[in-house]
């Protein structure tokens, strides 16, 4: 414990450090409640659409949310505005049945797979367990099913388990060898659009071109330098490193390539490349750029999500391993939303040729039928719960 306190207060988290230990001060309770268990802020967005949902038509259901990271719950505040936001008490069965009991939960929604093995126990004992936006990759399905004599009896437990598609609830059945308490839903991480954003942190680039490569992973920042340098390119490149503690490493990759580079932070518009050291700058960023590269689709990390730039009309081109979002790559791919390079060279032409047709206003009248027929069930689930 002391170790991980010293690691929260370096990261500035000590404030909610211990509400991991199963110390969590709850307001007054409310006659019911219903538990929402995300990891984090990409998790955290993806219920906003479904907690307005609840507020609006099931006012006497108080929305509590838990997160697996500071950043989650400050998120869930911002955002969601819960009735209450915490941090999961860490593997803590008897702080897990004292909330449920305390809150009157009348069920635990647990976003994504999420397999906290006390969590899932004593909630199955004492509330209602369902899992929305169930996934579970190629690779992780093959130690699922290898250790299905740990995993089977947990996942059995949930009352419902809702797939983000129709190859994770084969997965699952494989793991648990049924599909009885499995169902396909969709993608819940693909409901909301947002408005763009205004120029901020990006607003001394306003009126030139942008090429942003987003989430980028170690080797991929070269890729996307060479394009650059060599597709003639006439805008600045902005990269934007899936992990902040990489930033350093590209910057001097960069600079190693020849080409002129500054900070996000340093507000300096003169030179060539831009490597972002800011959290929360995604939306904004591809609201600007006109040429987009979403990274983790070069490697083996299987992709990050695209729809996070298509929501503001912007076409992006990815690498070739898009298998971690499947379902929304292979429709973006059918309207021309979202383009595959598999090479620097191919990367070069894109960023430096008239984009190709894209067909957005097929692709959100899609997105619009299937936001409705999930909404219609997750509706269905709260108000059962509710009425319990």
């Amino acid at each position: 414990m002391p170790i991980g306190y010293l690691i929260a207060l370096k990261k500035k988290e000590d404030a909610d450090f211990f509400e991991r230990l199963g110390f969590v001060t709850f307001p007054e309770p409310p006659e019911k409640s219903i538990w929402f268990h995300c990891a984090s802020v990409g998790e955290v967005r993806s219920l906003k659409l479904i907690t307005d949902m609840i507020k609006s038509d099931f006012p006497d259901l108080k929305i509590i949310v838990s997160t697996t990271t500071a950043t989650g719950k400050q998120e869930a505040n911002r955002l969601i505005q819960p009735f209450h936001a915490f941090l999961l008490p860490l593997e803590n069965s008897l702080a897990v049945a004292h909330i449920i009991h305390y809150m009157d939960v009348r069920a635990l929604i647990i976003i994504d797979t999420e397999l906290w093995h006390n969590l899932i126990n004593s909630a199955a004992k004492h509330t209602r367990l369902f899992m929305l936006n169930g996934r579970m990759s190629d690779r992780s399905a093959k130690s699922y099913v290898r250790f299905s004599f740990v995993f089977a009896p947990l996942l059995k437990k949930f009352e419902t388990i809702f797939t983000k598609s129709p190859e994770d609830t084969e997965r699952f059945a494989a793991v648990t060898g049924s599909s009885d308490n499995i169902k396909t839903l969709g993608n819940i991480k693909f409901q909301t659009r947002k408005q763009k954003p205004e120029p901020k942190e990006y607003a001394y680039l306003s009126g030139q071109n942008i090429f942003a490569a987003a989430s980028t992973h170690r080797g991929e920042e070269e890729t996307v330098i060479e394009a650059f340098k060599t597709g003639g390119y006439a805008g600045r490149l902005v990269i934007a490193p899936r992990h902040m503690n990489r930033v350093g490493d590209v910057v001097i990759l960069a600079e190693k390539a020849g080409l002129t580079v500054s900070r996000l932070t340093e507000q300096n518009p003169d030179t060539q490349v831009i490597v972002s050291d800011r959290f929360g700058t995604l939306d904004e960023l591809y609201a600007m750029a006109d040429r987009i590269f979403v990274g983790g689709s070069l490697d083996a990390t299987g992709g990050h999500n695209i729809y996070e730039a298509i929501m503001f009309e912007k076409q992006v081109c990815v690498g070739g391993n898009m298998a971690n979002f499947r379902e929304i790559f292979s429709m973006a791919d059918r309207y021309g939303t979202a383009v595959t390079v598999n090479s620097a060279d191919e990367m070069a032409r894109y960023i430096s040729s008239p984009l190709p047709a894209a067909d957005f206003s097929g692709f959100f009248a899609e997105m619009d039928a299937r936001q409705e027929g999930i909404m219609a069930r997750i509706k269905g689930v709260i108000s059962d719960v509710s009425s319990d």
